[in-house]
């Protein structure tokens, strides 16, 4: 019985290395499709309205993301500013980089209009500023965070991360079919 088993196992292993390399191929495609889908995109730049604020206080507040699977909370840069009692300007990824200063004047790139971003009903009614996210930065005419490079930078990426996935797994699947080939050939040899 055993010689048996080891004349099977010298037979299949012709198919050992083909199928290693789709089990190893289909986990790189896993991979790369997951960190693809975990890029996202910001908001369309070309829908972004432009607000210029004078900064009145520069705190940290709690950020929660997901990173690799699990919420984390993460203290990130905070702006408060007279001209919008109501708001709180939170900045992630390329705009918490930007150092602000209390009491200069600096232009935003946020989704929300001017009668959004001057509505206090809703923080009046719940007693809490409403968070505001920043997307682009401009000081002093001078662009220093700009929306559209951080949307064409992260498009990219996405792009690049998916095509690496599919790439992986249409070469897991030419691995499937070599190992699927030299099984039957060896199958239809041993059964005869």
């Amino acid at each position: 019985m055993s010689s048996e088993l080891a004349d099977w196992k010298r037979a299949f292993r012709p198919c050992l290395f083909p199928a290693l390399a789709v089990l190893v191929l289909g986990v790189i495609s896993f991979l790369f499709f997951g960190m693809a889908k975990g890029i996202r995109l910001p908001y369309d730049p070309a829908k972004l309205n432009t607000i210029q604020l004078r900064i009145d206080k520069v705190t940290s507040c709690e950020g929660r993301a997901r990173i690799r699977g699990w919420w984390q909370s993460f203290p990130v840069p905070c702006v408060y500013s007279g001209n919008y009692p109501y708001m709180v300007f939170k900045f992630h990824d390329a705009t918490g980089n930007v150092r602000y200063t209390e009491g200069e004047r600096v232009e935003f790139m946020v989704r929300e209009d001017e009668a959004q971003l001057t509505d206090s009903e809703i923080a009046l009614q719940y007693n809490m500023a409403i968070p505001i996210r920043v997307y682009g930065v401009r000081r002093d005419g001078e662009t220093l965070v700009d929306p559209v490079k951080v949307h064409d930078w992260n498009l990219s990426r996405k792009v690049q991360r998916n095509m690496v996935g599919w790439i992986s797994l249409a070469l897991a699947a030419w691995a499937a079919v070599i190992t699927f080939r030299r099984a039957r050939k060896i199958l239809n040899e041993e059964m005869w």
